[in-house]
C-alpha cells in the first residue's frame, strides 16, 4: 500500500545529459557543471588551452562559477566572473567558454567567448548558434576576400578567452524555444566529429541527452597526426508536457 506522505517526485521539464572524455595527452583540461535553480537549467563547458596544472585547475573550477553566478545574475556576469580568476595565476591560463540558462517556455539564452560551441537541433537540421571567435573568422570578417584563402589556417587558435571576458568581447544569441535540444560543446567534439556524424547522432539520440552526449563523446576520433583533444558535451532536452 502506497504510503499517504510519500512526496510525487517532480518531472524535469529540462533534462540534462553530460559527457567528458579526457585526450590523449593527459591531464583533462576541459571543464563543465550544470546547476539547477527551481524549473531553470545553467549550463557550462570551459575548454582549457595546452594541459599545464594552472590551466587544468582553472578549467576544473570555473564552470561552476559561471553556473552559479549566471542562475543568480546572467551568463555575461559568470563568464567575467571566471574571467577575472585568471588574474590569480602567475601566468593567467586561457580558455574558452560556453554557458547556456534554459527556462521552460523561454529561448535558451546562451553566451560564450572562444570557441566552444553551442547547437540547437530542430528535429530536423542541426545548427551552430555561437560563432568562433577565432583568428580565422577575424580574418574572413575583416581581410577580404584574398586573406580568407588562408583563414582556414588561423581557425586553431582563439582570439579572445575568459580572461578577457567584458561586455564588448563575450558573445550572446537567444536559441528560440522551439528548439527542443541544446548542445554545448568543447572543440574536441566540433573539431573531431564530423558535423554529418553529429547530426546522425542527434536524429538517433534526440530523446535521450545522456546517450546523445555520450555518443558524440565517443565519437571524437584522433586526427591524421595520432592526437584526440579533451571532448566534452552537456545536452539540455526540453521535456516540457
Amino acid at each position: 500500500m502506497e504510503e499517504r506522505n510519500a512526496r510525487a517526485v517532480p518531472v524535469e521539464k529540462i533534462v540534462v545529459g553530460l559527457a567528458q572524455r579526457p585526450g590523449t595527452e593527459p591531464p583533462c583540461a576541459d571543464g563543465a557543471d550544470v546547476q539547477r535553480l527551481g524549473e531553470m537549467v545553467c549550463a557550462a563547458v570551459v575548454d582549457g588551452a595546452g594541459h599545464r596544472p594552472e590551466v587544468v585547475r582553472y578549467a576544473a573550477i570555473t564552470p561552476a562559477v559561471i553556473t552559479h553566478i549566471g542562475a543568480a545574475v546572467g551568463g555575461l556576469a559568470g563568464l567575467m566572473a571566471a574571467g577575472q580568476m585568471a588574474a590569480a595565476y602567475d601566468r593567467p591560463p586561457h580558455a574558452s567558454a560556453v554557458f547556456a540558462g534554459a527556462q521552460p517556455g523561454q529561448p535558451t539564452s546562451v553566451h560564450w567567448i572562444g570557441d566552444c560551441r553551442a547547437y540547437g537541433w530542430d528535429g530536423r537540421v542541426l545548427r551552430q548558434w555561437s560563432t568562433d571567435q577565432t583568428m580565422g573568422n577575424w580574418l574572413r570578417w575583416n581581410g577580404g576576400a584574398a586573406v580568407e584563402l588562408d583563414a582556414v589556417k588561423h581557425d586553431n587558435w582563439s582570439r579572445l578567452g575568459l580572461a578577457q571576458a567584458g561586455a564588448a568581447t563575450c558573445r550572446q544569441v537567444q536559441i528560440p524555444s522551439e528548439v527542443a535540444l541544446v548542445l554545448l560543446m568543447s572543440d574536441g567534439v566540433s573539431d573531431q566529429v564530423p558535423p554529418e556524424v553529429q547530426a546522425r547522432l542527434c536524429l538517433e539520440h534526440a530523446t535521450a541527452p545522456q546517450l546523445l552526449a555520450d555518443s558524440l563523446v565517443a565519437a571524437a576520433a584522433e586526427d591524421e597526426s595520432g592526437y584526440r583533444d579533451d571532448a566534452t558535451v552537456i545536452a539540455l532536452l526540453r521535456a516540457e508536457g
